[in-house]
């Protein structure tokens, strides 16, 4: 394993005379190849000679009108020209992301369907020129992944302040039990959270390391044990819980922040007084080097 390391290093410094290497072979003359390099032809001469040095025998024929291929050059040049082709294309594929005002921004299901999507509207009128993507998953990846600008997750603040310009808390995890008027009506009233045990409950279905309260967690924290007298319903989509919710099947649980709109509309209502809270929050995090359109998304959501 050490040899191997140790030729790796010896490649990864001779870098810059592959790639002087690979513009001499498709050229086939070292004046223009050093002209597409913008280098003068002993520099690049020089760079040719020290890869030959590494290698160990000559790479090209030297002709009176240019340079052609030894065998070794020819078994060396098939090597590394989809490689350096695969490079340029990536940083190609970078530049043009580059030009393009765009904005990724990752986050869970629950907070795409029910906070950031119905603000996207005013977003887009605000940013009319920018391109918007909204990427969702069950648990939102690092939120340095290069392929998202920015990411919103619910987590443990840690050290995150309001003061980190690199991330924003927009809210802490506060939840209710929740249900439509028209289920309380008929299972009410609910006086205590332990009348909750005698009633269908809407369970969203995670790994339990899911970074959001259940309801067993919901009633642990309220200090309630006991075993749940009806079956519950098990979904793995916050918008389905609030659609079997809508349509008086149960009691969800509500995080303030995403169940506003139907509290509002009086689409649902609490199912009774008791509210817990938490020490995460959703917190939105910026890319380190995202483009001013980027911060601008940022402190716009920020503001929201």
């Amino acid at each position: 394993m050490t040899d191997i390391n140790n030729l790796y290093s010896r490649v990864h410094s001779h870098i810059s005379e592959l790639h002087a290497f690979d513009a001499a072979s498709k050229f086939g003359n070292l004046t223009k190849a050093a002209q597409q390099l913008r280098l003068t032809q002993p520099a690049l001469s020089q760079k040719i000679k020290r890869l030959e040095s590494f290698v160990g025998e000559p790479l090209f024929l030297r002709q009176n009108r240019g340079v052609s291929l030894t065998q070794a050059g020819v078994a060396l040049h098939e090597a590394i020209q989809n490689s350096l082709a695969n490079i340029h294309d990536v940083f190609e594929q970078i530049e043009a992301r580059k030009a393009i005002r765009r904005v990724r921004i990752s986050t869970d299901f629950a907070f795409a369907g029910h906070w950031l999507i119905p603000r996207l509207a005013n977003l887009r009128d605000h940013f009319q020129d920018l391109d918007i993507q909204v990427v969702t998953s069950q648990t939102p990846g690092d939120p340095l992944d290069i392929q998202s600008d920015l990411v919103i997750s619910l987590q443990d603040p840690d050290k995150t302040t309001d003061d980190d310009k690199k991330s924003h808390i927009l809210f802490t995890e506060e939840v209710m039990a929740i249900c439509s008027p028209k289920f309380l009506e008929e299972n009410g009233p609910i006086t205590m959270p332990r009348d909750l045990f005698d009633l269908p409950l809407l369970n969203l279905s995670a790994s339990p390391e899911a970074p959001w309260h259940n309801w067993d967690s919901w009633f642990a924290q309220l200090g309630l044990e006991g075993k749940k007298n009806k079956a519950s319903i098990s979904l793995s989509n916050y918008t389905l819980i609030l659609q079997a919710a809508l349509g008086h099947q149960g009691v969800a649980l509500g995080w303030r922040g995403l169940i506003e709109e139907y509290i509002d509309q009086g689409l649902l209502v609490p199912a009774c007084t008791e509210t817990i809270h938490s020490s995460r929050a959703y917190i939105m995090r910026l890319r380190k080097g995202s483009g001013p359109h980027v911060q601008n998304t940022f402190s716009w959501i920020s503001k929201q």
